[in-house]
């Protein structure tokens, strides 16, 4: 059975390639004329997947190792009776630790203490309620706001006001288009003005929720601060908007190595289920108990903020991104290929100063 795959999915020689002819291709550069031979299509979330490229494909089942499904065409595939899998919630831990990296790092560009400051968190599904939990860690006051979890009584309602008004708001929800909620552009100059002077809006969801002409006359005007790691007209990135973020990464919130392991064995699993297969016992996502990693933080300055900061290679992606500047569509996703390889907080340890290390374990560190 032959398989085009995009070649940025992780530990396919341990999974697909057990079963599968694999040809690897750019996700941005699959195409129809790839898939007339192919039964399975595993993308990431660069590769759009509806009928203009698998009309007339003999694919039966498409994966993506992402948690995102906006750019897969569920409708088409499921009316084309295409099975489909992805891999919600894989690199949540990833993405939520990396977003605490960012506000760490914009906090200290902009001098501000975070612990002091009050953290607006919209959408509370795997990525939102994993950095409310370490936010709570931190001791720090946040405020919630998802209005379908409101709707069915799990979260209490929160106004979009009182959610803006905080210090720091940080953007958690899917990109959608109808429904009762639509995200996109959901962030506009209406919504920008209702945050207080200075206040840092961070965004490692979707670009397309905010209105990038908005946001660049709000970065223009010094009412607010950005921290940016997914882009309104991503992988073309505005160059003025790169030169106003406080923080700037190529869209790698989810790259941890456990978080890539896990997506593709969660659409390896679901592949094998549809071949009527039972998962294999072995699991490239299985987190060892043993530290990948080791921080010396006792001199520190900060060693919670220095900790974050250097476990999530934040500062270092940053400033990659600026230096590759001006970006396209190549070299953007060349910075993504190259991203500095990390682990999750529960794979390293940390050698602090009481209370830092006893902080840094809530955070999920390891002693």
């Amino acid at each position: 059975m032959k398989a085009v795959v995009d070649e940025n999915i992780a530990n396919l020689d341990t999974t697909f390639a057990r079963h599968l002819d694999l040809r690897l291709l750019p996700g941005r550069q699959i195409s129809a004329s790839d898939l007339k031979d192919a039964e399975v299509l595993l993308v990431r979330s660069v590769t759009r997947v509806d009928e203009a490229l698998l009309a007339g494909s003999r694919v039966r089942f498409v994966g993506t190792a992402t948690i995102g499904t906006d750019h897969l065409d569920t409708r088409y595939l499921d009316a084309a009776g295409i099975a489909w899998a992805s891999a919600p919630g894989s690199n949540a831990d990833a993405a939520a630790q990396y977003t605490l990296g960012m506000i760490f790092l914009a906090c200290r560009r902009l001098q501000r203490d975070l612990l002091a400051l009050r953290v607006g968190v919209i959408g509370h599904g795997n990525v939102g309620r994993r950095l409310h939990t370490l936010l709570d860690a931190l001791g720090i006051a946040c405020v919630v706001r998802d209005p379908p979890l409101a709707t069915r009584g799990i979260l209490p309602a929160v106004s979009r006001e009182t959610v803006l008004a905080c210090d720091v708001v940080c953007l958690h929800v899917p990109l959608t288009h109808d429904g009762a909620w639509p995200t996109v552009g959901m962030v506009d100059a209406d919504a920008l003005a209702c945050m207080p002077a200075g206040a840092l809006l961070v965004n490692s969801a979707r670009g397309g929720v905010i209105v990038e002409s908005a946001l660049q006359a709000a970065l223009d005007e010094g009412k607010v601060h950005a921290a940016l790691d997914v882009w309104p007209q991503e992988p073309a990135i505005a160059p003025a908007l790169l030169e106003a973020t406080t923080v700037a990464s190529p869209h790698v919130a989810g790259y941890s190595l456990e978080g890539k392991a896990r997506g593709t064995r969660m659409i390896y699993d679901a592949f094998l289920a549809w071949q009527g297969d039972r998962p294999a016992p072995e699991s490239g996502a299985t987190v060892e108990r043993r530290p990948a990693e080791h921080l010396d933080l006792r001199s520190a300055g900060d060693p919670v903020a220095d900790a974050v900061i250097t476990a999530t290679r934040v500062a270092r992606d940053d400033e990659r991104m600026r230096r590759a500047a001006p970006l396209d569509s190549t070299t953007f996703d060349a910075l993504r290929r190259a991203h500095a390889p990390r682990h999750e907080f529960q794979r390293i340890a940390v050698k602090a100063p009481e209370p830092a290390r006893e902080t840094l374990c809530g955070l999920g560190f390891m002693r």
